[in-house]
């Protein structure tokens, strides 16, 4: 009971780590110096810093008033459970520390196209190369984390090409950061695990896109771009708690 609520606050430190890097990494370009608000700018008291207590404490405001972003306390409760699931599935064995990586690099990335709607081609590729590091080590076979990197990488390119041909005139719906994402994707869970990784991000991103239409069809205002990459993360972070790694 007490290593799960030590794993449950160290997933919330992550999360909090994780937030830095969401905010700086767009705005910034830079990952050292004392965070600063999102809204005023001003550097943040050492109050502000603590995961979800901080932004529960300020209300969800910044001191002028304006609201802030709810994905950054779920960025840290998101965290916080995935690495208390790892623990339940795996322990502290090398995997669970494989995974909580894993995690990490997908919910980094979803936030930051949910937030921003851009991939960090340095962020995925790096982290699929680290992957394709980690599985030998792990005992695992890495010709299918090869493999798995390019059924993923290839599908999406074709989804991609599909994209640009269906819509000339519009914003594709794909870019090529989600074939890098999925590049990642395949990189981490193996070849044979690659068709039930993206299974639940597609899904979702299908289920909300059918929502547009009907609202849209209803006359209602709807959004003209959903952040794809940000349900495949989702989806695989799913993926991996319900053990379908294990």
């Amino acid at each position: 009971m007490l290593t799960s609520a030590l794993v449950f606050l160290a997933g919330l430190a992550l999360g909090g780590l994780l937030n830095v890097l969401i905010i700086r990494l767009p705005r910034e370009g830079r990952i050292l110096g004392w965070p600063r608000c999102t809204r005023t700018g001003e550097h943040l008291a050492w109050w502000q810093l603590l995961p979800i207590a901080g932004w529960l404490i300020q209300r969800g405001r910044a001191r002028d008033g304006r609201p802030l972003h709810w994905i950054y306390p779920l960025v840290e409760l998101l965290s916080a459970l995935a690495l208390l699931r790892l623990y339940q599935i795996y322990g502290l064995k090398p995997v669970f520390y494989y995974l909580a990586f894993v995690c990490a690099v997908l919910i980094l990335t979803g936030a930051i196209d949910w937030l921003h709607r851009y991939i960090y081609t340095f962020v995925i590729l790096g982290g699929a190369l680290v992957a394709l590091v980690a599985w030998p080590l792990l005992g695992l076979d890495w010709r299918l984390a090869a493999l798995g990197a390019l059924a993923g990488g290839f599908i999406f390119l074709l989804f991609y090409l599909l994209a640009r041909i269906l819509f000339p005139a519009a914003e594709v719906p794909f870019g090529l950061g989600d074939v890098y994402l999925a590049i990642f994707i395949g990189a981490a869970v193996g070849l044979l695990n690659l068709g039930p990784a993206l299974f639940y991000g597609m899904l979702m991103a299908g289920l909300v896109s059918a929502g547009i239409i009907v609202a849209r069809r209803a006359g209602r205002p709807t959004p003209t771009y959903i952040a794809y990459g940000s349900y495949l993360c989702l989806g695989v972070i799913l993926f991996i708690a319900l053990g379908g790694l294990s």
